[in-house]
């Protein structure tokens, strides 16, 4: 066995995904360029529903409307764009310990705590529908959709559960490498990048599951579809359990 070191630290660490995701219609129309979409403000709009007003709080969303500079596809039409960001205390402990062809493992348990999962998103609409049929508007709804699979909250949820879950870090030291503070930083974001990269990889999957399963919002979601369980909860159609976002759960 190799001298014991500990070492014990409280950090914050902040970490960014963007992606996109684009609803097309088979439409044409002229092109608009030099132009830029304006911020659509929701209190200029008619009150949305009590469960809508809920899931726009839980991304939060800003709307943005009107035509882009060069937007060269006259069928694009709306776009849903998010960001995730995470945050994470971690009291972070090691020691230097040697396996059994004694090869020197810096053994670290990552502490993590205070874990939080902070989605947010900007829904782009080409055309601003009118006021009072704003919230019914198929275009829009196809963008919600999307909406309800980065903000499902059981994705918050098991991030922080897989970061409990991986909290013991082991890692056989590398040449020239050196046991301490900077490493053990570093390996324990490494470890919350790969949890954090896990889920958003598979919100990107299911965006892109929901565009192909509607033709980007021009068909209905087949009730058979995998998604179907979280994007039309109560419609008692769909097999329990389908929809679910969360890998390695039951």
């Amino acid at each position: 066995m190799g001298k014991y070191h500990l070492f014990q630290k409280s950090a914050v660490f902040v970490s960014a995904l963007k992606a996109s995701c684009i609803a097309v219609v088979l439409l044409t129309s002229g092109l608009v360029f030099g132009q830029q979409p304006r911020k659509l403000l929701l209190s200029r709009l008619p009150e949305p529903s009590r469960e809508l007003a809920k899931l726009l709080a839980a991304g939060p969303v800003s709307f943005e409307v009107g035509p882009r500079v060069n937007s060269g596809d006259p069928r694009i039409i709306g776009e849903t764009r998010y960001e995730i960001s995470y945050r994470y205390k971690s009291q972070a402990k090691w020691q230097l310990v040697r396996d059994e062809q004694g090869a020197r493992v810096l053994l670290i348990d990552a502490g993590f705590s205070r874990v939080q999962w902070n989605p947010r998103h900007v829904i782009w609409l080409r055309d601003q529908p009118e006021a009072d049929v704003f919230w019914s508007n198929a275009v829009l709804l196809h963008e919600l959709d999307h909406l309800r699979i980065s903000t499902d909250p059981r994705i918050a949820k098991r991030f922080a559960e897989l970061l409990r879950q991986r909290k013991v870090i082991r890692h056989p030291l590398q040449p020239g490498e050196v046991a301490g503070r900077e490493l053990t930083d570093k390996l324990v974001e490494r470890q919350a990048r790969a949890v954090f990269d896990e889920l958003t990889d598979l919100i990107a999957i299911r965006y892109r599951e929901l565009d192909r399963e509607t033709s980007h919002g021009r068909t209905s979601l087949p009730p058979n579809s995998k998604l179907y369980e979280l994007l039309r909860p109560g419609a008692g159609v769909g097999t329990p359990g389908e929809g679910n976002l969360t890998p390695g759960s039951q």
